[in-house]
């Protein structure tokens, strides 16, 4: 075969494996082709808030969108292969910005967030004032002067025209600041008045003085001969630091039965004062100590200068019930403000009888503390019956405790004994009807107390020793003849 027929058949093979595999030696499909879907926001640079109207132009195609509520725009644009995008936001009024996407097939962009600059704006303007109203606060309280605390307060007003407008410059006025109630310490308002500003502002500071209480600031102006003013605006003056004079530690209870169960609470308050007598800033800290049990270490202050510790019935116990309490703080020249007081932890019921059998016509003598001799709590009840045939008793039959005093000291030997607290008396007598006569008879007297303490019941009967009707109960003939009787019951763990 010579070189023309071998170039012919070449020709030929070539032809046939081309008609053999279709086309597509002449076609292919770039499998970087689709949609990219792109989101964004137009903002006003100034402002951040959403242009309205903006426009979304995307080159080198030329398609345009408008942007939609929020200023927020999101659409998709069909791309032959990976490619870089130019998308162009403009709106009237603002300068046009173009941001450069490289645009993938099937991906979501988040494009940078436009933001436009104004070119074109109103011109603010306003009628006269009108109204004052108040714009902000810095903050609601202040210390009073010296005290540690902030001693200052901003306070903005605003001025607005009939339309609720903030007057603009041209439209500016004086506007004065007076004191509406105050507490007298020497607080003071700076400036006294002042011109408003191009939004019809204007800004007074408030400086405290030495006295708690409450200051009201009133901004007035004059408009065409008519006096304009605001609502008053409150700032409260927090009390400074403690004084010595103004400081008061009590308990809830001056007795509790703290000798019965560990783990009985008592609540300890302070009541702090500052050298004005106003309550101290809030959150000035109280510290707590007790020479019996535990308590809680220490609190802080609210807006009454009040605070308050727990007082938890624990080891070591007193040994004669009394424990003693101390609150201490400081005051504005670093010097202790402190306070003592004393409580009585108190144990289970004692009572003390003579004589000890029932009979008529008869003065009985009872005691009825605890075994240290101090009173029951607050809220023990004693009571005395008598049974039998035509008799009566009287005397201290049904006696409520109230909480135990001391007098003249804060020890053992001053807390508060004696007739109605410690110390009783019954009497029973005769009660014989005259139109049923009858035989006087005692069976039997009973003395109970019941309480936080605990309950002990004691039975005189008409012969032979008294006796108890209370288990655990230990009885005992004193020299000089009373019968004694205790509730002999350890300390227990609170349930």
């Amino acid at each position: 075969m010579n070189v023309q027929s071998r170039t012919l058949f070449a020709i030929l093979t070539l032809i046939l494996v081309v008609f053999s595999t279709g086309c597509d030696v002449f076609s292919s499909k770039d499998d970087d082709a689709g949609f990219v879907s792109l989101h964004g926001q137009v903002l006003n640079e100034a402002t951040n808030n959403p242009v309205l109207g903006a426009r979304i132009r995307v080159s080198p195609y030329d398609l345009l969108f408008e942007v939609g509520e929020e200023g927020r725009y999101s659409f998709d644009v069909e791309i032959d292969s990976t490619m870089e995008l130019t998308l162009t936001a403009s709106a009237d009024g603002y300068t046009a910005i173009s941001l450069p996407i490289l645009a993938l097939a099937d991906r979501i962009i988040e494009v940078p967030t436009f933001k436009l600059k104004q070119i074109v704006s109103e011109q603010a303007s306003s009628g006269n004032a009108s109204s004052i109203i108040l714009a902000s606060q810095s903050v609601p309280t202040i210390g009073v002067r010296e005290s540690g605390s902030q001693e200052l307060a901003a306070i903005i007003f605003q001025l607005a025209d009939s339309l609720g407008k903030p007057i603009v410059l041209d439209k500016s006025t004086e506007v004065r600041f007076r004191f509406g109630v105050q507490p007298g310490g020497g607080e003071y308002l700076s400036p006294s008045s002042v011109q408003t500003d191009n939004n019809g502002k204007a800004e007074v500071s408030i400086s405290s003085g030495t006295k708690a209480g409450v200051v009201q600031i009133i901004a007035e102006s004059t408009i065409d001969g008519r006096l304009i003013r605001s609502q008053p605006v409150a700032v409260t003056i927090h009390g400074g630091l403690p004084d010595q004079s103004h400081f008061s530690l009590g308990p809830a209870r001056r007795n509790f039965p703290g000798l019965n169960a560990y783990g009985l609470t008592n609540l300890m308050s302070v009541i702090v004062g500052d050298k004005y007598s106003n309550p101290v800033r809030v959150g000035s800290s109280v510290y707590f100590e007790t020479t019996h049990g535990v308590i809680e270490g220490s609190t802080v202050t609210d807006g009454q200068g009040l605070g308050g510790v727990n007082l938890l019935s624990a080891n070591p116990l007193p040994p004669d019930g009394i424990a003693h309490i101390t609150a201490y703080t400081a005051d504005d020249q670093q010097n202790v403000v402190s306070s003592t007081i004393p409580v009585v932890f108190s144990g289970t019921p004692v009572i003390t009888v003579n004589p000890g059998s029932a009979s008529r016509n008869q003065t009985y003598n009872y005691t009825v503390t605890d075994y240290n001799g101090n009173p029951l709590a607050q809220g023990t009840n004693i009571s005395v019956q008598a049974e039998g045939t035509a008799i009566k008793v009287g005397g201290h039959t049904s006696v409520g405790l109230d909480d135990t005093s001391f007098s003249g000291g804060i020890d053992y030997e001053h807390v508060v004994r004696g007739p109605g607290i410690t110390q009783f008396t019954f009497r029973i007598s005769d009660d014989i009807d005259p139109l049923n006569p009858e035989t006087p008879v005692v069976d039997l007297i009973s003395i109970k107390s019941s309480g936080p303490n605990g309950t002990l019941e004691v039975i005189l009967g008409g012969a032979g020793a008294p006796f108890s009707r209370t288990e655990g109960v230990k009885m005992q003939l004193m020299p000089d003849g009373q019968f004694r009787f205790e509730l002999n019951e350890k300390p227990k763990e609170r349930r």
